[in-house]
């Protein structure tokens, strides 16, 4: 869990960055857009095996569960930054607001409703991804992903605890999403 904590922050911090910046200037979204696609597009075990070879098995998680769940974030924040209504922004200008100030003060908050629905639907596939990962690296320590394979390899006959194992990652994904759930129900009533 705490792995993939750590690439889904990394990840939330980079989209956050991105999302603004190419909300606020369409020539940097324009520019970002094929790296986007690109990087939804690549195999995730392709991924795997990729920093599996780069930079290890201990941290290749994370890097994957960054790489997998940023596309996401970023097109859930830059569409919120970039569908803030038109009159709000000339409205703002004529108030003499710098471009800082309508990023940060108007269209960041506006696109709340956008980011929850890029958290809720990148958070519970983060820990999925994360777990993929630790069973194609193997050498991950103390995950469930971890826990999977070496199930798997002690007695590849016995599913049990395999199935014991995935039951514990369902009810954690099924915990995720109801969080996930509560909090985008506050956050809509305030909106």
């Amino acid at each position: 869990m705490l792995r993939m904590v750590i690439g889904f922050s990394a990840s939330f911090i980079l989209a956050l960055l991105f999302g603004v910046l190419a909300g606020h200037f369409k020539w940097l979204k324009t520019l970002l857009n094929p790296i986007i696609i690109a990087l939804k597009s690549i195999p995730t075990a392709a991924l795997v095996f990729l920093f599996l070879v780069i930079i290890g098995a201990r941290y290749a998680p994370i890097f994957i569960v960054i790489l997998i769940s940023f596309p996401i974030l970023y097109e859930a924040i830059s569409a919120g930054i970039a569908n803030v209504p038109n009159e709000l922004i000339e409205a703002s200008l004529v108030d003499g607001a710098k471009w800082y100030d309508l990023a940060f003060k108007m269209r960041l908050p506006l696109s709340i409703p956008y980011i929850l629905v890029g958290i809720a639907s990148s958070f519970a596939l983060s820990f999925k991804i994360e777990i993929m990962a630790e069973i194609i690296t193997g050498d991950t320590r103390n995950g469930l992903g971890s826990a999977i394979s070496a199930a798997q390899k002690s007695d590849p006959s016995n599913m049990v605890t395999i199935f014991a194992y995935s039951l514990i990652a369902i009810v954690f994904i099924l915990l995720i999403t109801i969080i996930e759930d509560i909090v985008s129900k506050s956050f809509k009533r305030k909106y």
